[in-house]
């Protein structure tokens, strides 16, 4: 690893920064050529500093070298020397448009007008903070402190989030927006409760595969470096298979292509694995000594995995009764690994016989029923496998509208080229009412194949570079009793604080396992603690907001987020917003949400600030295994401050124990690692960190030569003993949780009468793919097929008048979700929001290439430009989300945050995943032509994108922001 730039290592990396503007387009490396050009001639100067730091335009987190002349950034490119290879996209190249730009707000500000009016005067720091903690103070005492929400974006990095959430978990808050349950929850929280850790985004194992299985995900929008992994094994032999409805890059370059009907998924990875379960393949040996396939399961009784017990008077609930085959016998798993009951110690995860003594050589049977006292109880394996049985390759491809002898090449080659068979997703999956259940089947496929922790496969832990990752942040001060007691008493009363008490039963469709026929039925909904913190999702924070239901919601925090543009009901917050009394927004710009603050706060740039960084999403080793330095290009521009900061500050103001010191005693914690830690692994600070730029863990399957639950390494007790997480310790949930979700409390009634039994603990180091947890949290045991809400199997009545399956989400190399829409460079890429439809779809309609047209549903309609492409099927249509126009001033509506903006066209009011509370992002629409042509006051054309160029020095010093932000647009120029 270079620690400087040599000029054959600025070569190199010039010309891989060169190449990867080539991927995405010359227009990117080229627009205002003219206007960056004495930029550019700076980079040659014997004064210029090269800054070696990492990107956060995506979860890529691409390594990179910044050129500051003159303490501005004048170059970006690529470090050849760390995973990313050298490669950047157009995102990285416009940093400088970013750091610059003239929508930045650089001070704080306060709102002087209406909300919405665009009206703002400059405060000091020291007025806002004070402020902020008066209103909020007076809300809390006033309300109740579950009446203030806070809310986190996708945003600039995972640490920051972490001093986010303390900050105002501690201060009482349950309500927030959420971010995950729409991208990354749903596997994140399934994987922790079935094993305690993660998979299907983190830890593919591109770079020794026989096949990758891509799943609706975009290889080359975050980190161009994976699609060369892709490409690399492709290259060795390696089959690549993609899973999505559109004909994207990825599926242009996969040796198999499978167009699946969109939201049919599930019947897919069912098929999946029923052919893998009867196939010699299938990892039973696996199943049967680390997962719970051998437990009974007490189907008729509590619905729960059997327990001495339940069968014996004064039995032990950590004890799960199996058959022993090797002695034919009744054997018992002792769960009991922290001795509570008697049978921990050296019996802890060990087979017991009925007098207790420990079985060695114990063959727990995956199949068979058992009559124990009077009652028959059989396997989870058996129940599984009865499950998936109906579930063939012939009904999946009714389901997904998929060729049979398509779906059953891509089910084979995955089968063959296991144990060596990787799998990545997309987040696209997850925009799902059943993601929960979706991820549960995703983690089932590749455990019975055999793929979990081996070599091609999937590596199924998260291992950060020095064995600490950002959760400590809040898990140390936790583990030390440093929570604060008001966080504690609103963790014990979260039935009553949470926003979700009212979300209640909701009726979904589910197809039924004998039959495949879709039946209407009854299905818990409640889930309100994502990964052990209380919280809410998007529908259930909004009705609080706008309607008082369950409690009003009076106060909020936002930093790094734009609900209006990336939650459903975008009207319905912006009501909400409205009806706040007091409102702090934290952001870089200004923003459709931030016009309906009363304070705005300024953040720094995030290559501003000092951080630990480390990719997310979907990467391999050794990037999922790499931290590196993401350092400033310079001091943040005005009064500009660091959100980790901002949170540190104003907890003083709120008398917030936030533990760290600051943000640098956490980094020093985070890159020392513990004792146990090689030395070449662990650095002494994070001052030596930022002069090591890098440090890249290791793989203990790898060095152990063994997966990670044979070694012990899957345990977080730190115990070593075979097995996986199934505790809940600190902040962070493994399984078992006893708060479960709001309508699964022991001695509720459900709507059938049945009140819900007592629930003990599930500790016991297996992975359960026959789920308690996801039962008490209202999924089922097992992976269910639910149609989506809105669909024409489920509402042929919409047909007539919404003849067209509607698809959003599909992620653009320009955009990161709501960002850079104010990017010359990017617009000049991307300009128009872009509706996708298929040629024949389009003519039946008189809509030709680069119309304007309304996409309409039974809830609302958006304008977009027509894309006509045979990469999406006749009766699909596939628009953009998080579109808006910053060119547009704040009172035409928020900046055009409503025409264009996909969410508008979709209800809030459910079904949603059980779970983590994630709503339905797709459904019925008509497309027709927008004879009124383009949104008014948007930009569109390169000469109307040169109001985003960024300002000079001079400018910037200049401007002190005493009455706003100013405003630019397209017509009369600043405003």
């Amino acid at each position: 690893m270079s620690l400087k730039m040599s000029r054959r290592g600025f070569v190199k990396a010039t010309a891989a920064a060169t190449a990867s503007t080539l991927l995405l387009g010359s227009q990117a490396a080229t627009a205002f050529a003219d206007d960056a050009a004495e930029g550019a001639k700076a980079t040659s100067s014997d004064d210029v500093k090269i800054i070696p730091s990492a990107c956060r335009q995506c979860y890529g987190r691409c390594a990179l070298f910044g050129h500051v002349k003159d303490g501005r950034l004048t170059k970006i490119e690529g470090n050849p020397d760390l995973f990313s290879e050298g490669t950047l996209c157009g995102r990285a190249f416009a940093i400088p448009q970013e750091l610059y730009n003239p929508l930045r707000v650089r001070y704080p500000q306060k709102r002087v007008g209406e909300k919405g009016s665009g009206q703002w005067k400059r405060i000091t720091w020291e007025e806002a903070y004070q402020e902020a903690a008066d209103r909020y103070t007076e809300i809390g005492e006033k309300y109740g402190w579950h009446t203030i929400a806070h809310q986190y974006g996708t945003g600039r990095d995972m640490l920051q989030f972490q001093a986010i959430n303390k900050l105002w978990l501690e201060l009482g808050s349950t309500a927030t927006f959420g971010v995950g349950n729409l991208c990354w929850v749903g596997s994140y929280f399934t994987s922790q409760r079935l094993y305690g850790d993660e998979t299907q985004y983190t830890g593919w194992d591109g770079n020794n595969t026989d096949c990758i299985l891509i799943w609706c995900r975009q290889e080359r929008s975050r980190g161009y470096y994976d699609w060369l992994t892709v490409k690399r094994a492709q290259e060795r032999g390696a089959k690549v298979i993609c899973v999505d409805p559109r004909y994207t890059c990825t599926a242009s370059k996969a040796d198999l292509w499978l167009p699946i009907r969109p939201g049919s998924d599930m019947a897919l990875v069912l098929a999946f694995i029923n052919e893998i379960i009867h196939s010699d393949k299938c990892a039973n040996d696996f199943a049967r000594f680390y997962t719970n396939a051998p437990f009974f399961i007490d189907e008729e009784g509590t619905g729960y995995q059997l327990r001495e017990s339940m069968i014996k008077e004064g039995g032990n609930e950590e004890l799960y009764p199996a058959w022993d085959e090797a002695h034919d016998q009744l054997i018992f798993w002792s769960g009991d690994w922290q001795n509570k009951q008697g049978v921990g110690g050296p019996k802890a995860f060990q087979w017991l016989d009925a007098e207790g003594n420990i079985v060695a050589d114990a063959k727990p049977a995956l199949s068979g029923s058992r009559e124990i006292n009077g009652k028959t109880y059989r396997t989870s394996w058996d129940i599984l496998v009865e499950h998936v049985t109906p579930w063939t390759i012939e009904r999946a491809a009714e389901f997904c509208e998929l060729p049979e002898d398509k779906i059953r090449e891509a089910i084979q080659t995955y089968i063959d080229a296991s144990p060596h068979a990787c799998f990545c997703r997309g987040q696209k999956v997850e925009f799902s009412i059943n993601t929960s259940g979706i991820s549960q089947a995703f983690t089932i496929m590749m455990a019975l194949a055999g793929n979990f922790d081996s070599k091609g496969g999937q590596n199924i832990g998260r291992e950060p570079a020095t064995g600490y990752d950002s959760f400590m942040f809040d898990v140390v001060p936790n583990k030390e009793g440093r929570m604060g007691k008001r966080r504690m008493e609103t963790a014990k009363n979260i039935k009553k604080l949470s926003v979700c008490q009212n979300t209640g039963y909701q009726q979904i469709l589910v197809a039924d396992d004998a039959t495949g026929e879709l039946r209407e039925t009854t299905q818990n909904s409640g889930g309100q603690v994502i990964y052990g913190q209380q919280g809410g999702f998007g529908a259930a924070t909004t009705k609080a907001m706008a309607k008082g239901d369950p409690f009003q919601i009076h106060g909020y925090w936002q930093q790094t987020s734009e609900p209006i543009l990336s939650i459903e009901g975008g009207h319905e917050i912006i009501e909400g917003f409205k009806n706040l009394d007091f409102f702090v927004n934290v952001d870089i710009y200004m923003t459709p949400s931030g016009e309906l603050a009363d304070i705005i706060l300024p953040a720094a740039h995030p290559n501003e600030v000092d951080r630990v960084e480390w990719a997310h999403s979907g990467h391999g080793y050794p990037t999922s295994h790499t931290y590196l330095i993401r350092q400033p290009f310079h001091e943040p521009l005005g009064e500009c401050k660091d959100d980790m900061d901002i949170c540190f500050e104003f907890a003083k103001y709120m008398d917030v124990d936030m533990y760290w010191k600051d943000k640098y005693e956490f980094f020093d914690y985070m890159v020392k690692g513990p004792e146990t830690l090689p030395p070449q692994l662990s650095c002494a600070n994070f001052e030596e960190f930022r002069e090591r730029i890098s440090v890249t863990g290791v793989e203990m399957a790898t060095v152990k030569q063994a997966p990670k639950y044979e070694t012990g390494f899957m345990r977080k007790t730190s115990d070593f003993r075979p097995g996986f997480n199934t505790m809940y310790r600190g902040n962070k949930m493994y399984r078992g949780n006893k708060m479960g979700s709001v309508y699964r409390f022991p001695g509720t009634k459900t709507p059938d009468g049945k009140v819900i039994p007592a629930h003990p603990q599930s500790d016991n180091g297996k992975m359960e793919m026959w789920s308690e947890d996801l039962l008490l949290y209202g999924n089922g045991p097992l992976p269910l097929y639910i149609e989506p809400p809105i669909t024409p199997l489920a509402r042929p009545d919409l047909l007539e008048d919404f003849p067209y399956t509607l698809i959003t989400g599909g992620r653009s190399h320009a955009f990161f979700h709501t960002e850079y829409r104010n990017s010359p460079w990017m617009r000049e890429v991307h300009m128009f929001p872009t509706v996708d439809i298929n040629p024949a779809t389009a003519a039946e309609h008189g809509i030709a290439q680069d119309d304007w047209v309304w996409i309409e549903t039974y809830v609302d309609k958006i304008r977009q430009r027509a894309n006509l492409t045979e990469a999406i099927k006749p009766g699909m249509i596939h628009v953009e989300h998080d579109w808006w126009f910053p060119e547009r001033e704040a009172t035409d509506d928020l900046h055009g945050a409503i025409d264009s903006n996909c969410n508008v066209l979709f209800e809030n009011n459910g079904p949603y995943d059980p779970a983590v509370g994630t709503d339905n992002y797709g459904g019925l629409c008509k497309i027709y032509k927008a004879e009124e042509g383009a949104p008014k006051n948007i930009c569109m054309t390169e000469e109307d994108l040169k109001i985003f160029l960024p300002m000079s020095a001079d400018a910037i010093a200049s401007d002190d922001q005493a009455d706003g932000v100013r405003q630019v647009t397209v017509k009369g120029g600043a405003k």
